[in-house]
Order: C-alpha cells, then structure tokens, then sequence
C-alpha cells in the first residue's frame, strides 16, 4: 500500500503507479487520467504546505493534513482499481 505524508513523495509514488497502470494496458487512459488528477492534488499539496511553513497557523496545517487524507483515499481508489482489473483477466 503506497502512503503519502508530504508533498515530496509524490515522484516514487507516481513512478510505482505509473508502473500499476503500464500493467492495465485495456484501462491506459482510465489510468493516466486518475493519475493526472492526483498529481494535480499533490500540487495543491505543495502549495499548502509552502504556506503553512511560512505562516505557520494550525489551520494551514490541518488544510495540508486535510488535503493529505484525500490523496491517500485517491491512491487507494487506483490500488482497488488495479486489483480489481487484475482479477478480471
């Protein structure tokens, strides 16, 4: 199961599922477009976090927890995906 805390390990974590995906060749656009779409999280992510380290407020801290907790759920929707069309061959 692949985690993210931070911004940071969004490119070892976009490499291994752009490795899931390469495996589901019938759902390549399906899969591409999932991982735009949570790259383009992660770059809301980084922009979170760059104001929470220079204000330093608790909310802009929850807000990049916050935004943290729905890249998890995002990645484990495409986990789910790949296991399931795995299975289905």
């Amino acid at each position: 199961m692949l985690e993210i805390s931070n911004s940071l390990d969004w490119p070892k974590i976009e490499k291994e599922l752009r490795h899931l995906g390469n495996m589901m060749p019938i759902f390549e656009s399906d899969t591409k477009r999932l991982i735009h779409n949570i790259s383009h999280m992660v770059t809301e992510l980084s922009t979170l976090e760059v104001t929470a380290r220079n204000t330093k407020s608790k909310s802009s801290i929850a807000r990049c927890q916050e935004k943290a907790k729905e890249i998890k759920q995002e990645i484990k929707k495409f986990e789910k995906f790949h296991l399931m069309s795995m299975l289905s061959r």
